[in-house]
């Protein structure tokens, strides 16, 4: 157990270092009647490698001169450029220029520090001797000022960055054009006739999703940007791609584009209910604005490419064949698209995710769990296995470019960069269970089913053969040959024995 005196002694001692502390800081800053104030706007907002000058205007009116060093909070975002130390002289009223360089998309803050100089020596252009200002920086103590300074670091589009989103789009209205080709407007009639499976995966698509993507973002404890991005995602419709992919896994196509048709049109209030209500309250205390000319943008560019579709099936059928069978090799590119430019193009996303690895894991539990609990929910709606897939499938596929959008528009920078690394790496982590089904079905089509296509085609050969003599009146035929030989010839006629 600690002495007491000993106790009340180290106490005495801290409150003694405080006191003395405090009254050099006032003698630095109060009784020198410092002032500082600048005409910049904050948060000042940078670019990455790009370097700005922040100019402070100083006043003091002792005798006595000052320094005075500016210092970034994390250099991993930005740095000081240059010489960070300025010598105010006794009396004087001047400027000091900063220079602030962006180092990587983040945010952070300057502070300003403040010391007595010491001993220096001014040069002909009126600065400071470099040695001895960090001379005096050694014997001295710096004292920070309580103002900060946010500063924002936000990175360019580059042109490489457009390209990938410029294909993106052409692939994906190709593949809606024959999904279009895929699909009778007749049979979309039917489909919401009957309504319960286009429900069933509303129901999923827009109160399920929503609490899957809240609730990772609180068991992995994302901060507030990172957890509104998720949840915006979850927010959003269903992607084009699910049709696609539905296509690919037996699944009821007409039922997708029902699906992903009517998510897209419930998206103008369902997006605005969830996010100006629990995303602005709960998660992310910013006024967020809607993109609803981005949301009808993607809503005709669905429609219209099915359109299309459509419309070549019902005036020219052989050449909307052609079209659907270019589903897969589409579906290829686009992937291999995905995986090549798309993550060079978004290589910074890629360091944010290394230093928060958690986000990587959301990406994928997201869709993931949309995929079985969708499925789970068809399933106690009592659909069929193919209406299950389906369902599944436009569940955990979300229209990632509807939420990227929507945060880029909603959020301040550097925000609006930040959190769109959540839709992105959940973009990243979608495909992978649905290309390794496909690849296991088309293994298992053209390999095991071939086999049993083969037999069966056999069997009926074997049946139909059967029925035929059954016709002639001629049953269980048998040949003997009569006298034991091999071979058949005309001196040993072969007796058929009925």
């Amino acid at each position: 157990m600690a002495c007491p005196v000993k106790l009340l002694l180290i106490y005495f001692l801290e409150v003694v270092t405080s006191v003395v502390c405090t009254f050099q800081n006032a003698s630095l800053t109060g009784s020198s009647k410092l002032s500082i104030t600048t005409r910049e706007e904050f948060p000042y907002l940078i670019f990455e490698k790009d370097l700005k000058c922040l100019l402070f205007d100083i006043s003091q009116n002792e005798s006595e001169s000052l320094q005075i060093k500016a210092s970034i909070l994390d250099t991993k975002y930005a740095e000081i450029d240059g010489n960070a130390t300025h010598i105010v002289t006794g009396g004087d009223r001047t400027n000091i220029s900063v220079k602030v360089k962006g180092v990587f998309l983040g945010r952070t803050w300057m502070s300003l520090h403040v010391n007595k100089a010491g001993q220096s020596s001014r040069a002909d252009d009126g600065q400071y001797d470099k040695p001895d200002i960090e001379r005096s920086e050694e014997q001295s103590d710096w004292y920070e000022l309580p103002e900060k300074y946010a500063i924002s670091v936000r990175r360019k589009d580059g042109a490489m960055g457009h390209i990938f989103t410029g294909l993106v789009i052409v692939l994906v209205c190709v593949a809606n054009v024959a999904m279009g080709c895929k699909t009778e407007l007749q049979v979309i009639k039917d489909v919401l006739r009957r309504p319960i499976a286009p429900l069933t995966g509303l129901f999923s698509q827009f109160i399920l999703m929503p609490m899957i993507s809240f609730a990772v973002a609180k068991m992995l404890k994302f901060d507030p940007v990172n957890a509104f991005g998720l949840f915006a995602m979850g927010c959003a419709p269903g992607g084009a791609a699910s049709n696609a992919y539905s296509y690919l896994l037996a699944g009821d196509v007409s039922l997708s584009v029902t699906m992903t048709l009517c998510s897209t049109v419930l998206a103008l209030g369902m997006i605005p209910l969830w996010l100006l209500t629990f995303g602005e309250k709960v998660i992310y205390d910013t006024a967020v604005k809607i993109p609803y000319e981005n949301i009808l943008i993607s809503l005709a560019g669905l429609i219209i490419p099915v359109g299309i579709g459509m419309l070549i099936k019902w005036k020219l059928p052989r050449v909307a064949e052609k079209v659907v069978w270019g589903i897969r090799p589409i579906m290829v590119i686009f992937i291999i698209l995905v995986f090549t430019l798309g993550i060079y193009a978004n290589l910074y996303i890629f360091d944010l995710m290394r230093d928060k690895p958690e986000i990587l894991l959301a990406g994928a539990l997201v869709p993931y769990l949309g995929f079985i609990f969708g499925g789970i929910v068809a399933f106690l709606a009592r659909q069929s296995w193919k209406n299950i897939r389906t369902i599944a499938i436009e569940t955990g596929i979300q229209n990632t470019g509807i939420a990227i959008v929507l945060l880029k528009v909603s959020l301040p920078p550097p925000d609006n960069d930040i959190s769109i690394v959540p839709p992105v790496a959940s973009s990243i982590f979608t495909p992978i269970p649905l290309v390794i089904a496909i690849i296991t079905r088309e293994i298992y089509l053209r390999c095991f089913k071939k086999k049993e296509k083969e037999e069966l085609q056999l069997s009926d050969a074997t049946e139909n053969d059967h029925s035929e003599r059954d016709e002639n009146g001629v049953k269980h035929i048998h040949y003997h040959q009569l006298d034991g030989s091999d071979s058949v010839d005309e001196k040993h006629p072969v007796q058929a024995v009925v």
